[in-house]
C-alpha cells in the first residue's frame, strides 16, 4: 500500500525552496545595495510620542510599492538617530514618513536631491510632536537641492 507521506514531504521541501528563493527578491537590511542604488545616512528626530515609520516607495498618490530600504524603518518615540536609506536607481521614488496619514504625502522625492549624492546627507528629518514631518537643511548648499 502506497502512502501519501513521501509526497507531502516532497511538497513541503519544494515549498521551502521556493520561498527561500523568492525571499532574496525582497529588500532587507542584510542585502547589499540594489543595482545602481545609493546609500544615504540621514539624521531623523522623532519628537512625537508615537513610533515613526519611514518608507522609500514609488512616488505616486497614494504611495506606490516599496522600492528601497530604510534601516531602521521605525524610529522610536522621542528619539534622534542616524538612519540608513538604500535608494534605488532612477528618479521615481519618494521618502514617506508615517504613510497612510490623510494629511501626509511624500516628504521628499528623487528630484529634491542631486543624482550623485551618497553618504551622510546634510538633511535632518523631523517628526513633530503632532506627527507631522519636515526636512531641514543648512544654508549654502550647492545647486540641485530641493529646487535650488
Amino acid at each position: 500500500m502506497v502512502t501519501a507521506r513521501p509526497y507531502r514531504v516532497l511538497a513541503v521541501v519544494a515549498l521551502a525552496v521556493t520561498i527561500a528563493g523568492c525571499s532574496s527578491l525582497i529588500p532587507n537590511a542584510d542585502q547589499g545595495l540594489l543595482p545602481g542604488g545609493r546609500r544615504w545616512i540621514i539624521t531623523v528626530e522623532n519628537q512625537s510620542a508615537q513610533p515613526a515609520v519611514i518608507v522609500v516607495a514609488e512616488d505616486t498618490m497614494p504611495m506606490g510599492p516599496v522600492v528601497g530600504r530604510v534601516t531602521p524603518g521605525t524610529i522610536p518615540p522621542l528619539t534622534a538617530i542616524d538612519v540608513t536609506f538604500d535608494i534605488p536607481a532612477g528618479r521615481t521614488w519618494a521618502i514617506w514618513i508615517n504613510p497612510g496619514r490623510p494629511d501626509e504625502g511624500p516628504l521628499f522625492t528623487a528630484p529634491d536631491v542631486p543624482p550623485g549624492v551618497v553618504g551622510k546627507l546634510p538633511i535632518t528629518i523631523s517628526i513633530s510632536p503632532d506627527g507631522m514631518s519636515g526636512a531641514s537643511l543648512p544654508n549654502g548648499l550647492p545647486p540641485g537641492w530641493f529646487g535650488n
